[in-house]
């Protein structure tokens, strides 16, 4: 115990500089001074790793933490699907060296990270026709206009967004400076000389959005920015991503309340209290609420929040994600001889394999952004699998009889995420900064 309190404390003393520690731990110490006589207690709401991370952060100040999660697991959108071939990510994928705090708790945990491999070599499949990636430029199927013509559709993006991006560090995009660019990404790639093609392949897994069309153009040259420093070492949770939210709640003073739905939120001169579905009720002094604003907008909140971040929790936008993960029976890359992973228009939109640290496929997934998701979404269960395995089909007919569906996860349609990644509208960071 003397090495975990010490460990602690050293974490504390490394990482607690956050905002959210100075300003909740410095509050809880005046009050706790003030009250003299028990701690000062805190409700953390949502154990996934913003959660606990808070939870833990707390703690080690001194706080008494009660964590209320809806889920029977810790996580949040950190999801490893232990029971499939491989244990695939349902949420967060991998990380990097990039990730300074998140690695530094990995090892005051003690949780052994693992690089991942990932291979970038993709299939391209447009309008129903599958070609590698050297003959993009003379196919038939390529409509971009003649400047276009080169360009990869999966890099139209950045070509549009890097050369004139004026974002020259992390923080720019805060700037009222650029506020002129938060208009839609559309309009802003129009304007740049996209043509309506390449709007239209640009709007096949976009990345972090819905659409073009719905997000901020001052947001995808933020994204822009930050790629430009590419992750050297992609790595993992040796074991799954998850393993690292469940030591952090392990570490934690008290365990995790789970299945604690909230339904409101109270606040006044005595404290927050919390209701829950199961008609169980919290009280603290504090609470910090972590749930995405996806979720925060169906609870009720007395008094309600104020003008414009009322605005903000109601209508901050939240990227649809659909997963239909897949157990390969027989190598059929082997059979057709094209890259394992696959780029297409089509809704399945992007299909690319879980690879152990060997390389060898362990399963596959089909990801589906934004309007794709959607689609996916509205059918049944039925309907789902049958249009997945007719589409695989027709896009690569290699996989009858050599795959089939494992699993499907809808971040969309999760009622504790309700969307998996937040992004900003056009217009809303000038107005939310």
């Amino acid at each position: 115990m003397r090495i975990v309190r010490w460990k602690r404390r050293d974490f504390l003393l490394r990482l607690s500089q956050s905002a959210l520690a100075l300003l909740v731990a410095g509050r809880a110490g005046k009050l706790a001074i003030a009250q003299e006589t028990k701690p000062t207690s805190v409700l953390v709401l949502g154990a996934g790793l913003s959660g606990l991370y808070t939870a833990w952060l707390l703690e080690a100040a001194g706080v008494s933490v009660t964590v209320l999660e809806a889920r029977d697991r810790v996580g949040g959108r950190v999801y490893t699907l232990e029971d499939l071939p491989g244990k695939p990510e349902a949420g967060g994928q991998s990380f990097s060296e990039k990730y300074k705090r998140l690695l530094t708790l990995a090892q005051i945990l003690a949780v052994p990270t693992e690089p991942v491999k990932i291979d970038r070599k993709l299939l391209l499949n447009v309008k129903g026709e599958s070609l590698l990636p050297p003959d993009w430029k003379n196919s038939d199927v390529n409509k971009l206009t003649e400047r276009e013509r080169r360009i990869m559709p999966t890099s139209l993006m950045r070509h549009y967004l890097r050369p004139d991006n004026p974002l020259k560090d992390a923080k720019a995009w805060t700037s009222p400076r650029y506020f002129n660019l938060d208009i839609s990404l559309e309009k802003y790639l129009r304007a740049r000389g996209a043509s309506p093609e390449a709007l239209r392949l640009m709007n096949v897994y976009p990345s972090s959005m819905n659409s073009i069309e719905t997000a901020s153009a001052l947001w995808a040259l933020k994204n822009d920015q930050r790629s430009q420093t590419p992750n050297q070492n992609p790595m993992q949770i040796k074991g799954g991503n998850s393993y690292l939210p469940q030591q952090m709640a392990k570490a934690l003073k008290s365990p995790v309340q789970r299945n604690k739905v909230v339904e409101a939120i109270r606040s006044g001169e005595r404290g927050v209290k919390v209701y829950c579905t199961d008609g169980s009720q919290y009280q603290a002094n504090y609470a910090v609420c972590t749930l995405p604003f996806s979720v925060l907008r169906q609870v009720q909140i007395d008094p309600p929040f104020p003008g414009e971040q009322a605005e903000a929790v109601r209508e901050l936008p939240y990227t649809m994600v659909t997963q239909v993960h897949l157990r390969v029976r027989r190598p059929f890359w082997e059979e057709d001889g094209y890259p394992i992973g696959m780029w297409t228009d089509s809704v399945l939109e992007l299909m690319f394999p879980q690879q152990d640290g060997n390389g060898q496929v362990q399963s596959m997934v089909c990801w589906a952004n934004g309007d794709s998701a959607k689609k996916l979404d509205a059918m049944s269960s039925r309907e789902l699998n049958q249009f997945v395995m007719a589409e695989l089909k027709r896009l690569r007919p290699a996989t009858e009889g050599n795959i089939e569906i494992a699993r499907v996860v809808s971040w969309g349609g999760d009622r504790y995420a309700r969307g998996a990644y937040a992004y900003f509208a056009p217009g809303q960071i000038s107005q939310f900064s």
